[in-house]
């Protein structure tokens, strides 16, 4: 990977930012289709796209034939119509109902996820009820989580509404050691086949692994579309769709005995050279990668080589440990923070934590650059 980037030319970053293969997210979304098939391939773009952008990763997945899609609440949901602007590609709003905006749910059809009586009864004294809005039932099968009980859901038999889908959520999908998951299918479908007609799912991105039984009518795979998967099980070999990069602004050598970053908790203990890196925790970097004398933190890349983090993360800054690589190591060459030498997967776990919060808490300073192959 070459390190050193052209700052003159037009739109070059000058910071901390993010590389995002719309290509991959293309090919991962297609490949998920096809391993799922016939069950239909929803997408999960709640957090706006899980940090990515939900415009462009939108627009990416619709061309890749996605028509359904998963956000968080009716405000995600106005901002993702209004992106596609037609109604033909159905919205469901995971975090319930929203009192008071029946009519924007109306107005822009997006599709509630109900899971609660209060919800429900809610609903059907709105106009949402007399329009005939759909809804998806949401139902409680061992998360302990939103949704209905099970207990509660006979009694929605009987009701005169719209069900457009029926979903569960797995509460440790990817564990395949767990029985849990398979308690969950079998309480799902024991409850969900008393509704006929009706679509049914309960498989994200682990899930789908899980076997064809899981894919039930539809599946709604998020973290998986970005390449991101903790499933050793895999049948599909994801593509990288994030990279993240951030430049060096200063090479300083330090003898042996020095202390670097805030609390002093690294203690040289030869003489090394480092470099800080523009970029901290202000830009999603956890602190848990810090690094001390007792315990060893995370580590990024320059041109293939390991740079360990000495010292605290801080608010703008990071140290890393060039004396490996200093004699090709410049102010101005940008370091791999994730990408082709550890995966965002790998860098999450180093700061025990997971990708899905590395990406969504990449905040506005880390700057977002598309590309399609």
């Amino acid at each position: 990977m070459q390190t050193r980037l052209n700052i003159d030319e037009p739109n070059s970053p000058t910071s901390a930012y993010i590389e995002i293969d719309l290509s991959a997210l293309a090919n991962n979304y297609q490949q998920i289709s096809k391993l799922v098939a016939p069950s239909i391939c929803a997408a999960t773009i709640k957090a706006n796209a899980y940090g990515l952008g939900l415009e462009e990763i939108a627009r990416t997945l619709v061309n890749s034939g996605c028509r359904e899609f998963f956000v968080s609440d009716i405000f995600e949901g106005i901002k993702l119509r209004k992106i596609l602007n037609h109604n033909h590609y159905e919205i469901y709003a995971l975090n319930g109902l929203k009192q008071k905006k029946e009519q924007d749910y109306t107005k822009y059809n997006i599709i509630p996820v109900i899971g609660s009586m209060s919800e429900l009864a809610y609903y059907k004294k709105s106009s949402m009820y007399d329009n005939s809005l759909p809804v998806a039932i949401h139902i409680d099968t061992g998360f302990s989580r939103l949704g209905f009980d099970i207990e509660e859901v006979a009694s929605i038999y009987k009701e005169n509404i719209n069900i457009k889908l029926l979903m569960s959520h797995l509460a440790n999908a990817d564990d395949l050691t767990s029985k849990l998951s398979e308690q969950q299918l079998e309480k799902f479908l024991n409850i969900s086949n008393n509704f006929k007609g009706i679509r049914k799912s309960i498989a994200n991105s682990s899930a789908i692994h899980r076997g064809q039984a899981y894919h039930l009518d539809l599946v709604r795979p998020g973290i998986s579309l970005y390449g991101c998967s903790n499933h050793n099980q895999s049948q599909i070999k994801y593509e990288q769709v994030v990279k993240m990069f951030a430049p060096i602004i200063q090479k300083k050598e330090v003898k042996k005995g020095s202390t670097i970053g805030y609390g002093a908790s690294y203690l040289a203990t030869k003489a090394m050279t480092i470099a800080l890196i523009e970029i901290g925790y202000a830009d999603g970097i956890p602190r848990s990668l810090s690094s001390t004398n007792q315990h060893a933190g995370g580590h990024f890349y320059i041109n293939g080589v390991a740079v360990p983090i000495v010292g605290r993360v801080s608010m703008d800054l990071v140290a890393v440990n060039i004396s490996e690589c200093k004699a090709d190591t410049n102010v101005g060459d940008y370091v791999e923070i994730f990408g082709t030498n550890q995966n965002i997967d790998t860098l999450a776990k180093n700061a025990d934590t997971i990708s899905y919060e590395l990406l969504t808490r990449l905040n506005h300073r880390v700057q977002k650059i598309y590309k399609y192959d």
